[in-house]
């Protein structure tokens, strides 16, 4: 009888592990993320469409955004934060990323970390946009590795506030031997 007690108990906690890593995102999800970029694109004039001049490429899959916790040094202080890079960013940083204004709030920081179980690439729907140069990452590292001239741009999966009303992404522009 203890054996099978043990047993229950050691299935449901490992099916609990398996379950909350690996998420899908809700097709609802899916379709809000695909208006973030579809307005990105439109109103902030990436040149990302088939007709532009500057002949830029928009890489066809989102990555994640990596939320942290930074770590306290042993006498309590934060040390400061490491050269940015691209796709990751602390919990402190993303919740007082507009000192002006309250962008995202404290309320917010367990959803917020909770979203670094998103997949991590997403593919952005062909249909969202008119015709658009997309491209692959591998793609864009093969031509600078051969040094061929890229350009182009590369998204983030937008992470949402509690309450669905405010979304952070960031954009980066990659360019060379052009």
């Amino acid at each position: 009888m203890r054996n099978i007690l043990l047993s229950i108990a050691f299935f449901s906690i490992f099916s609990c592990k398996n379950s909350e890593s690996k998420t899908e995102l809700t097709p609802s999800t899916v379709k809000e993320i695909n208006e973030i970029i579809k307005v990105i694109i439109t109103e902030d004039s990436l040149d990302v469409f088939e007709n532009a001049k500057g002949k830029k490429m928009l890489c066809k899959e989102l990555i994640k955004l990596n939320i942290f916790i930074p770590k306290k040094r042993k006498n309590g202080e934060i040390p400061p934060p490491p050269p940015p890079s691209f796709n990751d960013i602390s919990i402190t940083d993303i919740l007082n990323f507009d000192r002006k204004s309250t962008f995202f709030k404290a309320v917010d920081s367990l959803y917020l970390l909770k979203q670094n179980l998103n997949p991590e690439k997403l593919e952005i729907d062909n249909k969202i946009v008119g015709k658009i140069n997309f491209t692959t990452k591998d793609k864009e590292i093969s031509k600078k590795k051969t040094g061929k001239p890229y350009n182009y741009y590369e998204m983030t999966i937008p992470v949402f506030s509690s309450n669905n009303q405010v979304a952070y992404l960031e954009v980066n522009h990659y360019c060379g031997r052009l």
